[in-house]
This record gives C-alpha cells, sequence and structure tokens, in this order.
C-alpha cells in the first residue's frame, strides 16, 4: 500500500472517482482512492442516471450545466464511455401556487445558456402525446438533458485517473480520518496507515461515520428509492421526455427498449440495515405502479420487468455539501448529493479539485455550499430539485 500521497479521496462512486480524476487532470497525480467494496457500490450503481439542468438556483444550475457539458464530450474529457444518451427533459406542476418554481427555473436556467421553456399542458401532450395533462397546470421542457449509465461513470473515471498516476484501492475500508492539532494527517485503514495533507470525504451515506469521530456530524438524513421498470409498450416511442412529477417526487425515463424505469422516494427512512444492501420493497410497487398508470395509461398494459432498491441523502435544504472543515485543515466534505449527485459529479469533482489545488473553485461559485450554512440562519428550505423536501 502507498504510505504517503498528497491526497486521499474516500469513497468510490461517481463523486469520489470525479474528485480524484479531476484533481488529477489539473495536477495533482500523487492521489490514492480508497473504495471499501468495489466501485458503484453504493448509491452510484442504483442510481437510474437522470441528467438534466433545471432548478431554481445559480449554484445547482452551474453544477448541473457542467455536469451536461462533461456528459456530453465525455470520451473527450476521460477516453471513456459514459453511456449517455440525449433526451428531452419534462417537469409538470399540479396548482398555479406550485408554477412560481417552474419560472424560477426557467428564468435561471436561461441565465446559464439552457435551452428551457414553460409549456402549457396543450404543448406537453404535444411533446409526450400518451401523457396525462387534465390534472397539470404547467411544465417545463428543457433540451438540455439525458440519461447515463451511472457505473460506467464511475468506472471511467477512475480508469482515466489511473492513467493519469491516480491510485486507485478498492476493498480498502478507511477507520478513521486521522487529525492532528487541527489538521489532516492521512487515514487509517486495515492494510495501514496513508499520510496525506488532504482528505476528501466522498462516502455518500456514510459521511458521517467517519465525520463523527472527529466530533462533526451533517446533517444527512438517508431515504430508501425504490426503482421499477416496465416491459416496452409497442406503441409508445422509445424517445418520449424524461419526465418528472415535482409535488409527487415521482419519475421516470425510458431505456432504449423501450421499458419505462420508474422511481418514487419512500416516506420512511432507510434504516441501518439497508444501507448496504437495500431491499425491494415489493408492497411499495403498488404505489408506484398506481403513480405510472395515472399518468401514463398506456402502462397499465405492461408489467413490471426488474427492480432494485438504493440510498439517497437529503440536506435540508436539497444542496449538496462541498468544501473545506474548519476545525480540520484539509479536510474536504463532498457529501449530501440529494438526489442528483450522479448529474452534477462533473461540476462537484471539479470544484473540490480546483479549492485543494487552487484555493478555491474558480469554474463554479460554491463558497455558498460550505457546512457551516447550517449553524446560521442561510438554510434556504426547498432549493433543489422537490417542490418539499422527503
Amino acid at each position: 500500500m502507498e504510505n504517503t500521497a498528497e491526497a486521499v479521496v474516500i469513497g468510490g462512486g461517481v463523486i469520489g472517482t470525479s474528485v480524484a480524476f479531476h484533481l488529477a487532470k489539473i495536477g495533482l497525480r500523487n492521489v490514492v482512492l480508497l473504495e471499501r467494496s468495489h466501485l458503484a457500490a453504493g448509491s452510484t450503481g442504483r442510481s437510474v442516471g437522470l441528467i438534466e439542468t433545471n432548478y431554481g438556483l445559480d449554484v445547482d444550475v452551474a453544477l448541473a450545466k457542467c455536469g451536461y457539458d462533461e456528459f456530453r464530450r465525455f470520451s473527450e474529457v476521460t477516453g471513456g464511455n459514459a453511456e449517455f444518451h440525449p433526451r428531452p427533459y419534462l417537469e409538470t406542476v399540479a396548482a398555479k401556487d406550485q408554477e412560481a418554481h417552474l419560472e424560477r427555473a426557467v428564468e435561471v436556467g436561461r441565465r446559464h445558456g439552457v435551452r428551457v421553456r414553460l409549456v402549457s399542458p396543450e404543448e406537453i401532450a404535444e411533446a409526450f402525446p400518451e401523457l396525462r395533462v387534465d390534472d397539470v397546470t404547467r411544465g417545463l421542457l428543457s433540451q438540455d438533458a439525458g440519461f447515463c449509465d451511472p457505473h460506467s461513470v464511475a468506472t471511467s473515471y477512475a480508469a482515466a485517473a489511473q492513467r493519469l498516476g491516480v491510485t486507485v484501492q478498492t476493498k480498502t475500508p478507511v477507520e478513521r480520518i486521522l487529525v492532528e492539532r487541527g489538521r489532516v494527517r492521512g487515514v487509517r485503514t486495515a492494510a495501514g496507515e496513508i499520510r496525506a495533507p488532504v482528505v476528501v470525504n466522498a462516502t455518500g451515506p456514510w459521511c458521517n461515520d467517519l465525520l463523527e469521530p472527529l466530533g462533526l456530524s451533517l446533517p444527512v438524513a438517508r431515504w430508501q428509492r425504490q426503482i421499477f421498470v416496465t416491459s416496452p409498450h409497442p406503441d409508445i416511442p422509445n424517445d418520449r421526455p424524461m419526465y418528472i412529477d415535482l409535488p409527487g417526487r415521482f419519475y421516470f425515463r425510458q431505456e432504449l427498449s423501450g421499458g419505462f424505469v420508474l422511481g418514487l422516494v419512500e416516506d420512511d427512512p432507510a434504516q441501518e440495515s439497508e444501507l448496504a444492501n437495500p431491499e425491494t420493497d415489493w408492497a411499495f410497487k403498488a404505489r408506484a405502479v398506481e403513480a405510472a398508470v395515472h399518468r401514463v395509461p398506456k402502462l397499465a398494459e405492461t408489467s413490471i420487468a426488474s427492480a432494485w432498491s438504493g440510498v439517497v441523502t437529503f440536506t435540508p435544504d436539497q444542496l449538496p455539501v462541498l468544501g473545506p472543515v474548519k476545525e480540520a485543515a484539509g479536510l474536504y466534505l463532498a457529501n449530501g448529493m440529494s438526489g442528483y449527485g450522479v448529474m452534477i459529479s462533473p461540476g462537484v469533482g471539479t470544484a473540490l479539485a480546483e479549492m485543494i489545488v487552487r484555493g478555491e473553485s474558480k469554474t463554479i461559485d460554491v463558497s455558498g455550499l460550505g457546512y457551516g450554512r447550517f449553524h446560521g440562519k442561510d438554510v434556504v428550505q426547498g432549493a433543489g430539485l422537490w417542490l418539499s423536501g422527503p
């Protein structure tokens, strides 16, 4: 095992591998990435891979637009394949008082060059003829969107990082982040210590396991995400827009085969036993199927072909926690992705790499995403994708 490094990144999902790659890309090559299982073993490998760019805050859109731009030219950037497929993206709301969220998203998106517009129920029906619109008041339709294979993203980032000199070690759990006199000194694993002046915590739902021994804790709620995949419908083309019902916390996209990948966030927090191996809640399937058939009635003629479950983390404001920890100089956080970690992983990797190497993130201003915001009065409720938090 390497016993010294310029930086250690903990976590082998899309966030950790992106950070490691972008660190190496801008010149920090003596980096060690540690993953306790295999790459994409956690939330990454159980994501549906949505990539979209529409939010109500500049920082969200900047992170997402950076992601979309990098995924479009992923092979050029990394030499790997994200399995990215462009698709339109559609959001709808069901009440007039929810439309301000869409209006804000369009305004902010256009400021960042996103191709997005508001659409009426009639225009929604033109873009997605099979979609029920009689209970929809308005929608948002964007062209800057698509979906990817998150596992391919993580493994491609890791392989690209290795080609640049990064050491990637799987099956290597980190037991503790080492801090002496208010400064990071490295990490301890079962195989020994790695001394490093910089450590990045990118461990997803397990972030507090390494922070609490240091006297730190992030307000990260962990929820299960249930995914069900339908069989294709012969009368529905496979190029329909990806869709999100904002007030219902329900979403879907199509596979290349035409089957619908249905997602619904559960109403109950994930149990500790569910984190390592989330189980599909087949009783919950009825709710997902009901939501899908309500929105696309023709799906009543399909069947559930497969399913899986994952864990998603939410912060109180649905914004990620990015940046340095003042109590432990050299410790950086990349946590609390609030359900959209895959799509912003390129932006997060870019921002963290610039902070570590250059002292600040200049490509994207993420200065407002530090963990200290939860200690004051600056928390913006509902700032992320959903109209109301879980």
